[in-house]
């Protein structure tokens, strides 16, 4: 195994392989089959949000025939529609046979990277979660065994989360919002005024960095009032403000001294119900409690069940490393061989030398090790920088230095929303208990809410008051907690 002392994770939102890559030209990539319906055409912002809760992804996949995708969701990009990511993947080892770890939408997905498992959810959370609660950070989302942070502490070693918003969806584990406050845990990724925080001045800082595990999560532009959009690159974000997101974080981690002896690994969630051409293969389910089952309910009383013996629509991944050789993973470790977010957890797991395995799914994963080379590439052949993102399709995000609109109220959709309204729920009884002060909402006030939420199943800008005064709930308890932030930062 290479000299690696630290792993860096950054997973964006909701774009199929194919969707970025189809039609990239790059060695060893076909476009999809004549017939397909597939081509160009995407927009840096979708025209809508195509669907993928787990009963959608059922029917895009259709069996295995990949054919019964929406016509956004038929949409693809050209290479010098997003010249970041299309830089990396020439540059640096591209997995074409890297999945999402379930058929269904972002929250699960997510909770697999986390913890090998969703704990049996298999579609996006209910805000009326919340009115479970019967104790203060009672809506967290719970694992039979732990997560990966969990084993990191166990074993002595450091894991930190960069955030772009207050609320990371990562939140939603048991125990974390609780850490919220913990500037070596949780630090906004770029330099504000209320926290500690900058991503490139503390990878800058090199030995005195000290963290083995890091994951990244982008601004997701929940909030209904705010300085940028969202950098998730989810349809209805930017892609060249997430393009800027991803220039950020390559060019801080290449100038820094922890560059030759680090992985970053660069993912999306899920497919977003976007194209691709492979179907999902057969996959080992992680067996164990589904502890949070009975969580999905936005969409229907009772959630869908799954064996979870099925990986999810192909999305893409890049790794990135002085020791990451350039091509195709497919051609390196064989067609076979199918990577899920898992394979973070068991990658990690081994690089740290933490043999116990969360699930039997991250057991069953392989891990990148073995694609790696011995030697470091020359500084030369690694790119020192990336190409500018995209500026004629909208605007950048805050990485690209360039002024964006406000978020729109009521853009973002509703299953996110919902679900960081849990988190948001959290952190307002969390600040109320650290300052004395009333929280913003009470649960079963909030649940009437919620509920006007889940019948309304409006998505944007006129929405229901119920949409949008979660939305600005959450903004509310953000501000709460930039506030306390601000109290905490020395002088």
């Amino acid at each position: 195994m290479p000299p690696i002392k630290h792993v860096f994770v950054l997973m964006l939102e909701n774009r199929s392989f194919d969707h970025f890559f189809g039609l990239s030209d790059i060695y060893g990539i076909q476009p999809p089959p004549a017939g397909s319906g597939f081509g160009p055409g995407a927009q840096d912002k979708a025209p809508d949000d195509p669907p993928h809760e787990f009963a959608n992804v059922n029917e895009q996949t259709d069996g295995g025939k990949m054919d019964r995708f929406t016509p956004t969701g038929k949409l693809g990009f050209n290479r010098s529609d997003i010249p970041v990511v299309s830089t990396l993947a020439s540059n640096y080892l591209l997995f074409d046979n890297w999945f999402s770890s379930m058929p269904g939408p972002t929250w699960p997905n997510r909770f697999f990277v986390h913890a090998g498992s969703s704990g049996g959810l298999t579609d996006s959370p209910s805000g009326s979660d919340a009115a479970l609660s019967v104790q203060p950070w009672g809506a967290s989302f719970r694992f039979e065994n732990g997560t990966l942070y969990d084993r990191l502490e166990g074993a002595g070693r450091r894991w930190r989360v960069y955030y772009g918003d207050v609320t990371p969806q990562i939140l939603a584990l048991q125990g974390m919002t609780r850490k919220i406050f913990d500037t070596g845990h949780f630090r906004p990724i770029y330099a504000n005024d209320y926290s500690a925080g900058d991503f490139a001045a503390d990878v800058a800082a090199g030995d005195s960095y000290g963290v083995d595990y890091t994951f990244i999560e982008p601004r997701y532009g929940i909030q209904a009032t705010g300085q940028f959009v969202g950098d998730s690159q989810h349809p209805n974000d930017s892609v060249s403000a997430g393009e800027g997101l991803i220039k950020y974080v390559y060019e801080s981690l290449r100038a820094s001294p922890l560059w030759d002896s680090s992985v970053l690994l660069i993912t999306w969630d899920e497919h977003g119900g976007f194209y691709d051409r492979v179907p999902p293969p057969q996959a080992t389910p992680p067996a164990d409690a589904p502890l949070n089952f009975n969580r999905g309910t936005l969409n229907q009383p009772t959630p869908p069940a799954f064996a979870f013996d099925r990986l999810g629509v192909r999305v893409p991944a890049i790794l990135v490393s002085p020791y990451a050789p350039r091509g195709l993973a497919s051609l390196l470790a064989g067609s076979g061989l199918c990577f899920d977010h898992t394979s973070v957890v068991h990658s990690v797991r081994d690089l740290l030398g933490i043999e116990a395995a969360l699930t039997a799914r991250d057991a069953a994963s392989p891990t990148w090790w073995p694609l790696l080379q011995d030697t470091p590439r020359s500084d030369a052949d690694c790119p020192a920088s990336l190409p500018a993102p995209s500026t004629g399709a909208g605007p950048l995000s805050r990485a690209a230095g360039v002024p964006v609109q406000p978020v729109p109220v009521g853009a973002q959709p509703e299953s996110f929303v919902a679900g960081t309204s849990l988190i948001a729920y959290d952190l307002d009884q969390l600040v109320a208990h650290r300052t004395g002060r009333q929280p913003l909402s009470r649960a079963p006030q909030h649940a009437l809410a919620f509920d006007h939420l889940a019948r309304s199943r409006a998505m944007a800008t006129g929405a229901p008051d119920g949409h949008l005064a979660i939305q600005r709930y959450i903004s509310e308890v953000t501000r709460r907690v930039q506030q306390h932030q601000r109290e905490l930062k020395p002088r």
